[in-house]
């Protein structure tokens, strides 16, 4: 196998695993108004999920195998506060989807969170000031501006508007978090491993609360399948793609192939449910995704 079709196989890996993911928010909106709660489809998504990545963890034989008993406590604390920023980061997601659609939280969740990443690391000392990052977080600030002001103007706010804007900008802030915490993750612990405890942890929040709530369940066998593929597939498949392609393309290339998810949702939206964005808000869209590009480039370049 050649350099260029190794890549090629690479590059499909990625948008594959973008591509489904942005399916997964229409499948993720057809489930929710079919009467399953966010919490429910959540417990669902990870439940569903983790026996393939835990098979994937045990089927890694060349990787170190760590313990949870050898990690010290403050690592220990780290990936359970990753896998509840998951839970969170999920739920959010799907609660901003309950009141806007899929297309629109979906932009703002994809495409905000490497900018408040971006923020965060330049506030705690993490990443230096340039003006790339500067670019960056103007680009960005403009794009959502765009994105989320209605287009009937503040005076006639659709109902729920801004509850599912709020739902929207915590599964971004929580996202955040995420990436935060993987970046963080000690050397020695595997990334499937931290993932598969971390989503142990998220389904473990997510029972929690959806038996709180209440559990919904599906109704007829499209909601079945509707939710197998938001466990299965979303999940499992689409993680298990991208982390292959992500391996072997740089950093770059894996998060600008992510920008297909939030088009696909985009797509899928206008194309099944009605709900086209405005050309403004594919602006805004266009401009957070030249946001996130550039600040991909600033971690490369190191200015």
């Amino acid at each position: 196998m050649n350099e260029r079709m190794f890549a090629g196989l690479a590059w499909g890996g990625v948008l594959l695993a973008g591509a489904l993911w942005g399916g997964g928010a229409l499948v993720a909106q057809f489930l929710i108004e079919g009467g399953i709660a966010p919490q429910s489809l959540s417990l669902a998504r990870f439940a569903l999920g983790l026996p393939l990545l835990w098979w994937w963890h045990w089927r890694a034989r060349e990787m170190p195998r760590v313990q949870w008993r050898e990690l010290a406590y403050r690592e220990r604390g780290q990936v359970v506060a990753t896998g509840v920023a998951m839970a969170l980061n999920v739920s959010c997601w799907f609660a901003g989807i309950a009141h806007l659609g899929a297309a629109l939280p979906t932009v703002i969740s994809i495409c905000g969170a490497p900018v408040i990443v971006a923020a965060v690391s330049l506030l705690r000392g993490y990443e230096r000031f340039g003006g790339r990052l500067l670019a960056g977080l103007v680009l960005a600030s403009a794009g959502v501006a765009l994105v989320v002001w209605p287009s009937a103007g503040l005076g006639a706010l659709p109902a729920g508007y801004l509850a599912g804007l709020a739902w929207s900008f915590a599964s971004a802030c929580c996202y955040a978090l995420v990436v935060l915490g993987n970046a963080r993750m000690p050397v020695r612990l595997p990334a499937v491993t931290a993932s598969a405890w971390g989503m142990s942890v998220a389904a473990l929040c997510m029972l929690v609360a959806a038996v709180s709530a209440g559990l919904t369940w599906p109704a007829g066998a499209m909601q079945w399948l509707g939710v197998g593929y938001t466990g299965v597939v979303t999940t499992s498949v689409a993680y298990l793609a991208f982390a292959w392609g992500a391996r072997r393309l740089s950093p770059t290339a894996a998060v600008v192939g992510t920008l297909i998810e939030p088009l696909v949702a985009a797509v899928l939206a206008a194309w099944l449910f009605e709900q086209a964005l405005a050309p403004r808000q594919w602006l805004g869209a266009l401009l957070l995704g030249a946001a996130m590009w550039l600040l991909a480039r600033r971690g490369r370049a190191g200015s």
